[in-house]
C-alpha cells in the first residue's frame, strides 16, 4: 500500500505538485489570516481578508499569463523593471504611506503597492543576465557593474527603512553569484568586507532596529518593548505542542497577545493552533516549490534561465528562512513576508509572477 502511494505520488508532474502546493499555501494563508483578523471571538477586520482574497485571485490570473510569456522577456526587461522599481522608490520616499514608522508603500486606488517586490523580480532577471554572461565580461562588467545596481537599489530600500528586503537583495547578489562559479574569490572578498563594515551600519540604523538586534540576543532586556514580540512569538509557539490548540483557538492569538500576526508573524498563528505537525505541512509544502525549482535548474543548460531558477529559489528559501527564524528568535526580527502566507497583495503577486516564470522555463526546457 505504502509503495503504492509512492509510485503515484511519482507520477503526479512537476507542475501539478506545484499547483498543489500553491493551493495548499493558498488555504493556508486564508484560514492563518481569518483566525488572526480574529479577537476574543469576533472577526475584527473583514476588509483585509477579503482583500487578501482578491490579490489571490489576481496572481493566479498574473500566473497564467507569464507562464505563456517566453521567459527570455526578463532577459530584455529586466532594466525597464529597474529603472521602473527606482523611480517607484523615489517616489515613495516623497509620497508614500507610512506605516509603524516605515515609509514603503504606495497607496494606489485604495490599495497598497509596495515598489521594493518590483525591485526583487528587477534585481534576479539583471543579475540572470550579468552572471550567465560573466564568462565573456570583465571584472568590472561581470562584478562590480552588477554590484553597483544591487548596492543602489539597497540603499533606497533601507532608507524607508526597510532592513530585511535590503538583505534579501544583498544576499540574492551574493549567492547567484557564488552560484555562477565564476570569480568565487570576488564574492569571498566581499562577504567578508560586508561582516567588517557591521560596526559602520549599526551607527546608521535607527533606535527601533538596534533595539531589535539587543532583544535578539536577550530578549529580557526589554520584555514590555522591543522583546514583548520575540517572547509572545515563543510563547505561542512551544503552546502549539505536537497537534496545536485547534482552529480559533489559540490564546496568544485570539486575546491579541501577539502584535503584527496577520503579517511578518503568521507563523506563530499556524504553530499555535496546528501545533508542529502543521509547521512541518507547511514546511514540506515550501520544500516541493524549492526542490522542482533547483532540480529544474541543475537539468538547464541555458544559463540564463539556470541563473534565473537560483534567483527565483534563493528568493523563496530567503522569505522562507528570515522569516520562520526571527519567529523563533534564532535570527533578528527584520521585517521579513513569509512566502505566500503573510497578509500582503504585492508580495503574493510577485511570488506568483516568478513560478510563472518559472513554469515557462520548464515548458520550454522539453
Amino acid at each position: 500500500m505504502f509503495d503504492d502511494l509512492i509510485f503515484t505520488i511519482r507520477r503526479i508532474s512537476t507542475g501539478q505538485k506545484i499547483v498543489a502546493a500553491l493551493l495548499g499555501l493558498n488555504l493556508l494563508s486564508l484560514a492563518a489570516l481569518y483566525s488572526s483578523l480574529h479577537q476574543a471571538g469576533e472577526f475584527a477586520m473583514p476588509s483585509l481578508f477579503y482583500k487578501q482574497i482578491a490579490w489571490i485571485i489576481v496572481s493566479w490570473v498574473v500566473l497564467f499569463f507569464t507562464s505563456r510569456m517566453n521567459y527570455r522577456f526578463l532577459y530584455f526587461l529586466g532594466y525597464i523593471l529597474y529603472g521602473l522599481g527606482l523611480i517607484l522608490l523615489v517616489i515613495v520616499e516623497v509620497a508614500g504611506r507610512t506605516s509603524l514608522g516605515a515609509k514603503r508603500w504606495l497607496d494606489i486606488g485604495g490599495l497598497n503597492f509596495q515598489p521594493s517586490e518590483l525591485v526583487k523580480i528587477a534585481i534576479i532577471a539583471l543579475l540572470a543576465k550579468f552572471f550567465a554572461e560573466s564568462r565573456e565580461r570583465g571584472v568590472a562588467r561581470g562584478f562590480f557593474f552588477p554590484l553597483i545596481l544591487v548596492l543602489f537599489a539597497a540603499g533606497l530600500i533601507f532608507k524607508q527603512p526597510d532592513l530585511g528586503t535590503g538583505l534579501v537583495i544583498l544576499m540574492l547578489f551574493w549567492i547567484m553569484g557564488f552560484s555562477s562559479g565564476v570569480r568565487r574569490w570576488l564574492f569571498v572578498l566581499f562577504l567578508v568586507l560586508g561582516i567588517g563594515a557591521c560596526p559602520v551600519v549599526w551607527k546608521h540604523l535607527k533606535d527601533y532596529q538596534k533595539k531589535r538586534i539587543v532583544v535578539f540576543i536577550n530578549p529580557n532586556v526589554d520584555p514590555l518593548g522591543a522583546g514583548y514580540t520575540i517572547i509572545q512569538s515563543k510563547i505561542a509557539i512551544g503552546s502549539g505542542k505536537l497537534a496545536g490548540k485547534g482552529f480559533l483557538s489559540g490564546t496568544q492569538n485570539q486575546f491579541n497577545f501577539l502584535p503584527e500576526r496577520h503579517t511578518d508573524f503568521i507563523f506563530t498563528v499556524i504553530a499555535e493552533e496546528w501545533g508542529f505537525l502543521g509547521s512541518l505541512f507547511l514546511l514540506i509544502l515550501y520544500w516541493i516549490i524549492l526542490d522542482a525549482v533547483l532540480a529544474q535548474s541543475r537539468r538547464l543548460e541555458d544559463l540564463y534561465a539556470k541563473m534565473l531558477c537560483v534567483g527565483i529559489a534563493t528568493l523563496f528559501f530567503l522569505h522562507v528562512f528570515i522569516n520562520i527564524g526571527m519567529t523563533l528568535s534564532i535570527l533578528p526580527v527584520v521585517g521579513i513576508p513569509l512566502l505566500l502566507l503573510s497578509y500582503g497583495g504585492t508580495h503574493v503577486l510577485a511570488t506568483f509572477f516568478l513560478i510563472g516564470v518559472f513554469f515557462n522555463i520548464m515548458g520550454t526546457d522539453r
